[in-house]
């Protein structure tokens, strides 16, 4: 496809034929896009939402753009920068992509079908880099599969994707930003992109009373630095964007879907000093201590510390994410949730051989003693019952693409209790909290994708399931080369099965967007997928068949996990 689009993009300049491209005007002015007739799509990429966050704008809220495009129209014909990530090694870097502070940018797919007079229903991905990288021109994000997914299932829906600032210049915090409102930046970033949606996407065909948003993905390589985080940032922008304001609800979504478990109890750090730190060692590298906008990106780029979402008295207003659920301040919408298998042993901290150092291991999660001394109980010395799950005494050897090196005979302990904290534990409790008040759909992904090139391939891990879920496809019409390793895509060369299973569930991701029901998904031989009130079920999505299991395994870890830590 994006080859495809490159060669378009490429004619349409020569030609200068506005003619020949796809035109839609707004409010701010005309907005020229790409036609893409074998996929009978239209894109309108690199649109800008907010004012450039440059200068004064620097670590400031975003602003919208309340005024014409230069020259009356913008050139939506190519992904905008992606915006600039933390430079540090075990990083992403956004490495591949253009990277700027001018990056705040959303991406539209349109399909033929979506221009009629019916609107059509609304995705908006959020992507995930636990807040520290990635993009919205991330070809695993490519939105052209999910919309013709959709299409397929007589339900056509319209892909939006953004990009919103990152690491330092999204969520940097410290007493000064704190008092004139410029916390969770990148928060703010992502619901002004909602608000354009509601103000705009009308004009593309789109229903802004059905929108529905959706976001997954930890950063797998947090682990390098959790001496510097009180909490890995995994699942947290859906769960702000649920809780936000206290629950205020302003209509800027009406479903949502969480991939990788949800981020568990105190998210936001309850002292705001370790960021307060970063945030003073960037000022005292700089000349401009009392003009924080003012600092170079270069500086901020390397401001490498506990950024994150921030309890702000606003859009944070409660400490823990589950003390928002527990109350009942949350936007109630219908959901979508789940995680896979193994999360865990994609970024547990590794190397441990005794319990001491299980501990040690264990100290971004909790460091309460009588916690640890719980699980400990809880999760025991024996690799049998471990994670990976039920591979007996097998030992993870260390990963070969430069994450996991350090073996230990309790990582499968380790990994074991990461990962229900984490990811597991979350999305079984939010079902017990949420089901009998919204339509509650819960995920076990279990199927190690066929081409997996990680150097290990004895365990479902983290963002496994993505491939499947867009239905990304590397083949001959791809215009980016992947670079982050084939399991993210879907070749011609990947068995029926695989296809069968992404096709299976990106039909159903999509008629869940289009109809509140992932079981409207058209497909053969569907398996009913029950809401979570009917019985506390998970959807089990593998190629060997995909099933419905009873959510209850670990059921005294996870009761002790909800009970205790998830608070």
């Amino acid at each position: 496809m994006y080859r495809l689009v490159s060669f378009v993009v490429a004619a349409a300049s020569v030609v200068g034929a506005w003619a020949s491209q796809p035109v839609v005007t707004i409010g701010n002015g005309t907005v020229l896009g790409v036609d893409l007739p074998q996929n009978g799509q239209q894109l309108f990429l690199g649109i800008p939402y907010a004012q450039p966050p440059l200068g004064d704008l620097r670590l400031r809220r975003p602003q919208p753009i309340n005024a014409t495009f230069t020259g009356g129209h913008v050139d939506a014909t190519a992904y905008g920068p992606h915006c600039l990530s933390a430079y540090t090694t075990g990083f992403d870097d956004n490495s591949g992509f253009n990277s700027s502070e001018d990056c705040l940018t959303l991406n539209i797919v349109r399909p033929y079908a979506a221009m009629g007079k019916k609107p059509v229903p609304v995705l908006i991905w959020i992507h995930g880099g636990g807040l520290t990288e990635s993009g919205s021109g991330d070809y695993r994000f490519n939105g052209t599969y999910l919309v013709e997914a959709s299409v397929a299932n007589g339900h056509p829906m319209i892909f939006v994707s953004m990009n919103y600032r990152l690491a330092a210049f999204g969520f940097m915090g410290g007493a000064e930003l704190e008092a004139d409102g410029s916390l969770n930046l990148g928060m703010h970033d992502q619901r002004l992109a909602m608000q354009w949606v509601q103000d705009n996407i009308a004009r593309f065909g789109g229903d802004p009373g059905r929108v529905t948003v959706q976001g997954e993905r930890c950063v797998i390589f947090l682990f390098r630095l959790l001496r510097h985080f009180d909490r890995l940032q995994c699942g947290i922008v859906l769960v702000t964007h649920l809780t936000a304001y206290r629950g205020r609800n302003d209509h800027l979504f009406q479903q949502a879907i969480i991939q990788s478990g949800v981020v568990p109890g105190q998210y936001p750090p309850a002292s705001i000093a370790p960021a307060q730190a970063t945030f003073d060692a960037l000022l005292n590298g700089t000349s401009c201590a009392t003009t924080y906008t003012g600092t170079t990106q270069e500086k901020l780029a390397a401001a490498v510390g506990p950024v994150g979402v921030l309890f702000d008295g606003g859009m944070v207003d409660m400490i823990s994410s589950f003390e928002a659920f527990r109350a009942g301040r949350w936007v109630k919408v219908p959901l979508l949730v789940g995680s896979n298998t193994d999360e865990g042993c994609t970024f547990f901290a590794p190397g441990a051989n005794t319990t001491a150092e299980a501990s040690a291991a264990m100290a971004a999660l909790t460091t309460n003693t009588t916690q640890l001394e719980a699980l400990f109980e809880l999760y025991p010395d024996d690799p049998a019952l471990g994670s990976p799950w039920n591979t007996g005494e097998f030992q993870m050897p260390p990963w070969q693409n430069g994450i996991f090196v350090v073996p230990g005979t309790q990582n499968k302990r380790v990994a074991a209790m990461t990962g229900d904290i984490y990811m597991a534990a979350g999305p079984r409790l939010l079902g017990e909290l949420l089901s009998s008040e919204v339509p509650y759909y819960k995920y076990r992904f279990n199927h190690l994708p066929y081409d997996v090139t990680f150097g290990v391939t004895d365990f479902v891990g983290h963002f496994m399931e993505m491939a499947y879920v867009f239905y990304t496809q590397n083949d001959e019409t791809a215009f980016f080369k992947a670079n982050h390793g084939t399991a993210t895509y879907l070749g011609p060369g990947a068995p029926i099965a695989d296809r069968f299973l992404a096709v299976y569930m990106s039909r159903s991701w999509a008629a869940f967007v289009a109809t509140g029901d992932p079981n409207n998904a058209n497909v053969s031989s569907k398996v009913h997928w029950p809401k979570y009130d009917e019985g506390a079920e998970n959807m089990v999505w593998q190629t060997q068949g995909s099933f419905v299991e009873k959510d209850n395994f670990r059921a005294e870890q996870m009761k002790y996990i909800a009970d205790n830590i998830l608070v």
